[in-house]
C-alpha cells in the first residue's frame, strides 16, 4: 500500500508530528508513505491521496480527476465553510442552535432584541475561532432606543455597528456581511464550559472527546478552544444520538475521515454546531493524545491508516 501525504512544506512546523505519526501508523501495517508537494505530485505512484493543509485548491482538484483524494475536494470544501455546513443541518432537519445566516444585519438584531445575546460565529474557522458574542445592553434613557448592542474585544468594550466592510473606529466595531450567527447555548448563568467531539472514520465513530475549560464565568469564556485553556477529556461510552448524528452529517458532507462537534441544550439533548475534517484548508486537532487515558482505543491516526487501508483494498466510500 503506497499513501502519499500531500501538504504545504511551509507548514511543516505544524504538522511535523502528525506527518510522523500517520507514517508511523503507515509502517506498523506494512505500507509506504510519500511527501507529496506540487513537484512531485505527477512523479509518484501512489495508490491514495491523503489531504492536510495545502495552499493550492485548483491543483488538488485537478489531481482528484486523476487520482483517489480522502477527504474528497467537495467534502473538505464544505466542512471549511460553516454556513455551508449549517445550511446543510438545517435542511435536514438535523437538531442545530436557533441559526440566522443573511447578508443584512436585521435577523441578527431580531434574535438580540428576543435573547439580549447572540453568538457571532466565523464562517471559515474552526474550534471557536473568530467566535464573538454580541450584547444588547440595556438603555434607561428612551431616547436611545431599544439600546445598544455591544461585544468584548481584548478585556476592552466595543459598541457593535453593521457596514460594507469590518473595522475599528474608535470603540466601535463595524461587521460586515455574511452574518452568520446562532442563539448562545448556555445554562442560566449564560455560561456553557464543554464542547463535544464525536470522530468519525467510514460508517463509525471510532472515539468521543469533550473539550473542558475550567472558571468558565461569562458567555465570552463560553468559546471553547485548546487556544483559550481548554483540556481533552474522553468519552466513554459515547452517547447514541451523537453518534447516529455525526454520521448523518459526515454522509450529507460526504467526508470519509472527520470530526462533528456538539453541545448540550439546557435540557440535555445534542446539538450539532460544527464539523471538520483533515484537508486543503485545516487538520484535525490532535491536543487529545497529550490527554490522561490515551492510548490504544483513542490512537485516531491508527484508526485512519487502518480506513485509508481498506479503502486501497476496494472499500466503499464517501465522495
Amino acid at each position: 500500500m503506497k499513501i502519499g501525504l500531500l501538504y504545504e512544506p511551509a507548514y511543516w512546523f505544524l504538522l511535523e508530528d502528525l506527518v510522523r505519526g500517520i507514517e508511523h501508523e503507515i509502517r506498523l501495517i506494512g505500507g509506504q508513505s510519500y511527501h507529496l508537494t506540487t513537484d512531485t505530485l505527477d512523479q509518484t505512484n501512489v495508490d491514495l491521496v491523503y489531504v492536510l493543509p495545502y495552499d493550492e485548491p485548483e491543483n488538488l482538484k485537478h489531481l482528484e480527476a486523476e487520482r483517489l483524494v480522502i477527504n474528497s475536494v467537495r467534502a473538505q470544501e464544505i466542512a471549511i465553510d460553516k454556513i455551508a455546513t449549517s445550511r446543510l443541518i438545517i435542511a435536514n432537519n438535523l437538531p442545530t442552535p436557533e441559526t440566522v445566516i443573511s447578508q443584512t444585519p436585521d435577523a441578527v438584531i431580531e434574535m438580540l432584541d428576543r435573547y439580549g445575546i447572540v453568538l457571532l460565529k466565523s464562517t471559515n474557522l474552526c474550534g471557536g475561532v473568530g467566535h464573538r458574542i454580541l450584547r444588547r445592553e440595556a438603555c434607561s434613557q428612551r431616547r436611545l432606543g431599544r439600546g445598544t448592542i455591544t461585544t468584548r474585544m481584548r478585556d476592552q468594550t466595543y459598541q457593535v455597528a453593521f457596514g460594507a466592510r469590518s473595522r475599528i473606529l474608535d470603540r466601535t466595531l463595524v461587521l460586515a456581511p455574511p452574518y452568520y450567527a446562532q442563539r448562545f447555548i448556555g445554562t442560566t448563568a449564560q455560561t456553557n464550559d464543554r464542547v463535544y467531539r464525536m470522530y468519525v472514520v467510514g460508517d463509525s465513530v471510532v472515539m468521543g472527546t469533550m473539550r473542558v475549560k475550567e472558571g468558565v464565568d461569562t458567555a465570552e469564556k463560553s468559546i471553547i478552544n485548546v487556544a483559550t485553556g481548554a483540556y481533552y477529556q474522553f468519552l466513554q461510552p459515547l452517547d447514541g444520538e451523537m453518534v447516529s448524528f455525526a454520521l448523518r452529517l459526515a454522509d450529507l458532507i460526504g467526508f470519509e475521515i472527520g470530526v462533528v462537534d456538539f453541545l448540550r441544550d439546557p435540557s440535555g439533548h445534542p446539538l450539532l454546531i460544527e464539523a471538520d475534517c483533515d484537508g486543503c484548508h485545516l487538520f484535525i486537532c490532535r491536543k487529545f493524545q497529550e490527554a490522561p487515558g490515551y492510548g490504544t482505543p483513542y490512537n485516531f491516526n491508527a484508526h485512519l491508516v487502518k480506513r485509508l487501508a481498506e479503502i486501497v483494498g476496494g472499500a466503499p466510500h464517501r465522495r
